[in-house]
């Protein structure tokens, strides 16, 4: 089977930012669920539940602990299903460990920690302030993943493997 491409528009990085702050808010994803699920849906790939049970164990800084932030490693975990490994064996494609890093770069440029702790200030879980910096942490996440995604496709004509079997 072809491989099919990823078709870059405009709207992408908009919309996957807008779904993964309507999948916090409205569907009461966690942020990790969230990111994953819009980048993925977005691309035009399959975002099975199992993708979604994996991510849940992330959420609040990895299920409570407050360490590293769930949007940041659902944005991780999407990059790894789009461009990761393809084989059971060998070494993993070396674009996809670029466009990783591209995200922990950003996500710290922007946010100066990653650390769930460090990010809410102090701000109990639960609280409406901390839920809506949570959310706007989750879109704007979201956003730049998709970003970093489209550069990758457009820039370096990486195709997305939309007929892996799951």
């Amino acid at each position: 089977m072809k491989e099919k491409m990823f078709v870059v528009n405009e709207c992408f990085p908009a919309n996957v930012k807008i779904n993964a702050e309507h999948y916090f808010r409205e569907d009461k994803f966690n942020c990790a669920e969230a990111v994953l699920k819009s980048v993925l849906i977005e691309s035009g790939m399959l975002c099975p539940i199992q993708f979604i049970r994996m991510a849940t164990a992330f959420g609040r800084g990895m299920g409570g602990s407050g360490c590293c932030c769930g949007a940041l490693v659902g944005g991780q975990m999407a990059i790894g299903a789009l461009f990761g490994r393809t084989k059971e064996s060998g070494f993993p494609p070396e674009e996809c460990g670029r466009l990783a890093k591209k995200l922990y770069d950003i996500f710290v440029e922007r946010n100066k920690a990653t650390c769930c702790r460090v990010l809410h200030k102090g701000l109990p879980f639960g609280s409406p302030e901390q839920l809506e910096a949570c959310a706007k942490r989750t879109a704007e996440t979201a956003e730049i993943t998709a970003l970093i995604v489209s550069e990758a496709v457009s820039c370096y004509g990486v195709a997305l493997p939309h007929n892996m079997s799951i």
